[in-house]
């Protein structure tokens, strides 16, 4: 019993004391919830000043230009014009700057630059800001493509704005780019490249506030804004570089791809993204020999796998095009200009990207219907050899 009463008596001791240890220490205060303060009737108001529904009464969208029929590169929208180092970027933006600079009221036919035709009879406003090329690349591109594609012996100091930013640093390019773009208030701006108005293209809270600071500028001046941005340099990856190509491939409303077919010199533009009407065709031209893009007429692109290779697509897929056929033989020749049949075809396998037997069967037989090549038999060795014809030579 007295154990008990004892070890009774420390307990009850020990619970005094802990309750006077609880007693002298401060309470705590739970944190105060956190959470977002009732909204204003101002801010109400604003939210439901942009409110869409059926009925809202909005202006029509305005497209710039027409290519293959097709309305595109409308006002207030971002378009991307992308494509790998030397893959025409900046060819397709002189044909654009020569469509939208044509002189006013000319026949549709005459307001045509390679397909591409504005919607409207008089000039546009153009402004073209370079960020990548020399002063001196940014003039001739002005005197030897824009002016000669446009018709025109002069630009009109109303409608063309040029300007080349290469010489300063990001920040101040980004400023001067909001600030042309406001002062001019042109109908079409070509910011080449928007790389250069940021420090790390992979910087993804930069790419976010480049491409809403771009947005914001499009609707308040009404203006269609082409951001020019490289590909991905991996042939199997197609996409924009960085976190400012995943950030434009989100916010565009069009997107255009440069390419060139280097067995041919042949370069290609293709619309592969709309948010509107898609378009079915591409445009395709050669550098001619005084240096302008001329459109190549009824050119058929070999198909290719992933690794670049030409492939058979139901059975019809061969290139049509005299000059591809004309260098892939002379090509396959080397340097000779007759080869045994089999030999050639091994050839044409190993350095000319074949892999189907019936897509070479057929391109032989285009290539001899077009006069390129012909098939003889060797008098000695009564095998099938192909020879490169008297017009081909001088290729």
């Amino acid at each position: 019993m007295l154990r008990s009463n004892s070890n009774t008596e420390q307990g009850e001791d020990r619970e005094l004391a802990l309750n006077l240890v609880k007693g002298s220490l401060p309470k705590r205060k739970l944190p105060a919830t956190v959470g977002e303060p009732a909204p204003s009737q101002e801010e109400i108001a604003e939210l439901f000043e942009d409110r869409i529904t059926p009925e809202t009464d909005l202006p029509p969208m305005m497209p710039l230009f027409e290519m293959f029929d097709v309305p595109c590169f409308y006002r207030g929208e971002l378009v991307a014009d992308c494509g790998k180092a030397k893959s025409g970027k900046t060819y397709f933006l002189s044909i654009l700057m020569a469509a939208a600079l044509k002189p006013d009221c000319p026949p549709p036919t005459e307001r045509q630059v390679l397909s591409l035709e504005r919607t409207c009879d008089t000039p546009l406003k153009v402004l073209w800001i370079d960020t990548e090329q020399s002063q001196q690349s940014t003039q001739e591109i002005q005197k030897e493509r824009i002016l000669p594609l446009a018709g025109i012996q002069a630009f009109d100091d109303a409608t063309f704005y040029s300007f080349n930013l290469r010489g300063h640093g990001y920040e101040k390019r980004k400023r001067l780019v909001d600030v042309a773009i406001r002062t001019i208030k042109p109908d079409i701006a070509i910011i080449d490249g928007i790389k250069d108005l940021m420090t790390d293209i992979n910087d993804a809270a930069q790419a976010t506030v480049i491409m809403e600071k771009l947005m914001k500028l499009a609707k308040d001046t009404n203006c269609c804004i082409v951001c020019v941005l490289h590909l991905n340099k991996s042939e199997q990856d197609r996409n924009m570089r960085g976190s400012i190509g995943t950030e434009l491939t989100n916010k565009a409303f069009e997107v255009f791809q440069c390419e060139i077919i280097e067995e041919s010199g042949t370069f290609k533009v293709t619309q592969t993204y709309s948010r509107k009407q898609k378009m079915k065709h591409k445009l395709y031209y050669r550098i001619s020999e005084e240096g302008l893009p001329t459109t190549c007429s009824g050119f058929q692109e070999q198909p290719r796998d992933d690794l670049g290779r030409w492939t058979k697509k139901d059975s019809e897929a061969l290139s049509t095009d005299r000059d591809t056929l004309i260098r892939l033989f002379t090509e396959a020749m080397e340097g000779r200009r007759q080869r045994p049949f089999n030999e050639l075809m091994a050839v044409a396998f190993k350095k000319c990207g074949f892999t189907d037997r019936k897509v070479y069967y057929a391109t032989v037989e285009e290539a001899v219907r077009q006069g390129i090549i012909q098939k003889l038999t060797h008098p000695e060795k009564n095998e099938t050899w192909v020879e490169l014809t008297d017009q081909t030579l001088p290729f």
